[in-house]
């Protein structure tokens, strides 16, 4: 029983011991990012007509005559049937003051949005001075695409792990410490950003000069080294 007991005891002291020489692990975590201008290749319109009339049968025939104008006028400047979609069309009534009148009257605000796809990007400025000058007198947005970027993303990928070694080998520089391996490599979410226009579109004799550009791809990533 007593050795029992002896070799009890003497196993739990060089567990102790083990316990207390045992060395925690060094690690250094930074963040590299990488980015990649992609030139964009296709822009996304959207314009409406929006008309106005006491007599809302007055005011849809207005705004249907002229949105038939602004699609023909695109299409002559070079856009497809099937690259346009009317993606909203809503008739509502609106209070207008009389100034010598005590009695407001209503009129009907007819408006059709129109989603135009381009896929000349060069041909934006003529496409939207075509259908203002046809009728359109809204403008409700403008987009561009640069289509496919996985390429973009990997090369982005290369200059960020790039990155995160150059900043750790200088951090770690003039402590008496070098890297280790690498033990955990972590890509963020939120490491894309797809807007970044640089070039003004020029020529082809249009007068709305257009801001398309580049789409700025980038990435980031956490890198976490041993530390030696």
């Amino acid at each position: 029983m007593k050795k029992i007991l002896l070799i009890a005891i003497a196993v739990l002291s060089l567990s102790s011991c083990m316990i207390k020489t045992e060395k925690k692990a060094r690690n250094i975590t930074v963040t590299g990012t990488g980015s990649i201008a992609v030139e964009n290749k296709e822009a996304t319109l959207a314009l409406s007509v929006i008309t106005r009339n006491e007599d809302v049968i007055k005011a849809s025939e207005e705004n249907a005559e002229k949105m038939t104008a602004v699609m023909k006028a695109i299409t002559e400047a070079g856009v497809s049937s099937d690259s346009m979609n009317t993606s909203d069309y809503s008739i509502r009534q609106e209070e207008v003051d009389r100034q010598f009148s005590k009695k407001a009257s209503i009129q009907y605000v007819v408006s059709n949005r129109l989603h135009i796809n381009i896929k000349d990007i060069a041909r934006t400025g003529v496409i939207i001075d075509a259908a203002i000058k046809a009728g359109a007198n809204q403008m409700d947005s403008l987009s561009y695409t640069t289509g496919d970027t996985k390429e973009a993303e990997k090369q982005a990928r290369i200059l960020a792990i790039r990155d995160a070694d150059q900043k750790a080998n200088i951090l770690v520089a003039t402590s008496g410490l070098t890297l280790g391996q690498v033990v955990n490599i972590a890509e963020r979410e939120d490491g894309y950003y797809p807007v970044r226009p640089t070039a003004l579109l020029k020529g082809n004799g249009f007068n709305t000069p257009i801001s398309a550009g580049t789409t700025l791809v980038q990435v980031a990533i956490d890198v976490t080294y041993e530390l030696q």
